[in-house]
């Protein structure tokens, strides 16, 4: 019965809620998305990376496009979740938001070596077309460019900042080694874990950042 109520309120009626306290990581991937969506799942939130609520019209226009099941969740992170951030802050006015930032040559390296064509292909494989579709939109192009992967950090950053100035609902957060759970525990309500925080994709070769 559970799932049949679910089933109509969700799916048939395409019901959003609007007044749930979701957390949205809006940094870019490679700024530590992964271990933002790690800390959260220690921290007791039913978090979801890389959720599929974006869509991509024919003019290249990223819009919101929230599946039913997504509002099982309570955190999404990563690249979805970023270039939607107006967007869900004017659906879910009593969300909180998560800043992930990387300094920008140590992020333009990771994604040098994410962003490939091998990458793509196996996208393609895997018939998970919907982050191609997103990286073509925002950043004008699949493959890793240098400049129009810097130009897009920084407008982002630039529109991130704009947008939530002020606002305590808001938070920057710099993913280091040295990163602890304190700023992220403080601005969520959340007492501190005992665990150390999580870094999840990190290159060994350079040992003094994290991404994700």
């Amino acid at each position: 019965m559970k799932r049949i109520v679910e089933n109509i309120v969700y799916k048939q009626l395409g019901y959003v809620p609007r007044n749930r306290e979701f957390v949205f990581g809006i940094g870019l991937s490679k700024t530590g998305t992964t271990s933002l969506d790690q800390a959260l799942q220690i921290l007791g939130y039913r978090s979801i990376h890389l959720p599929p609520i974006a869509s991509v019209d024919r003019s290249g226009r990223i819009s919101l496009d929230w599946p039913w099941w997504v509002s099982k969740f309570d955190a999404a992170t990563d690249m979805t979740v970023a270039v939607l951030f107006r967007e869900l802050k004017a659906t879910f006015p009593r969300a909180k938001f998560i800043h992930t930032l990387r300094p920008e040559d140590a992020w333009l390296d990771s994604c040098r070596r994410h962003f490939t064509l091998e990458m793509a292909e196996a996208r393609v494989r895997q018939r998970n077309f919907f982050p191609l579709e997103v990286s073509q939109a925002f950043y004008g192009s699949i493959l890793y460019d240098a400049d129009k992967y810097r130009a897009a950090y920084r407008r982002h950053g630039q529109e991130v900042a704009e947008t939530f100035r002020g606002d305590p609902n808001f938070l920057s957060f710099g993913l280091t080694q040295a990163a602890e759970w304190g700023p992220l525990c403080a601005f969520l309500g959340r007492p501190e874990p005992s665990e150390p925080f999580p870094f999840s994709n990190r290159n060994r070769a350079r040992p003094a950042l994290s991404g994700a």
